[in-house]
C-alpha cells in the first residue's frame, strides 16, 4: 500500500472536546433527542434542519481552530484564562515594583 497521500497535517489537541457534545448541543437546540441527531448523522434517518444544525455547528468549530491556535489563545493560554500566565505576569509586576 502506498502511503504517499496520507494526510499528514496534525489533529488538534483539543479537537475532541469541541466535538464532544455535538450531537447533543445540536439535540438541544432543536428540542430532539441526541440519539436522533445521531442517527441522522449516520444517515439512518432523514432531517433536513438537522443536517443543516449539525454543518453550522462544525462549521463554528472548524472556525474556531482556524482563528485559535488548537483551540487555546494566541499566547498558549488554555481557554479557561490562562491564570498560570496571569499569575506570572503578576508576580514579575510586583518584582519590578519592590525595586
Amino acid at each position: 500500500m502506498n502511503n504517499d497521500n496520507r494526510d499528514t497535517s496534525t489533529i488538534p489537541h483539543n479537537l475532541a472536546s469541541l466535538i464532544r457534545g455535538l450531537y447533543g448541543r445540536v439535540a438541544r437546540q432543536l428540542k430532539v433527542d441526541p440519539s436522533y441527531v445521531s442517527r441522522v448523522a449516520r444517515g439512518e434517518r432523514q432531517s433536513e434542519e438537522i443536517e443543516a444544525f449539525l454543518g453550522r455547528e462544525l462549521e463554528r468549530i472548524m472556525s474556531l481552530m482556524k482563528t485559535s491556535r488548537n483551540g487555546a489563545n494566541h499566547n498558549g493560554a488554555s481557554r479557561n484564562g490562562g491564570s498560570r500566565a496571569k499569575a506570572k505576569s503578576k508576580t514579575k509586576a510586583r518584582s519590578l515594583v519592590r525595586k
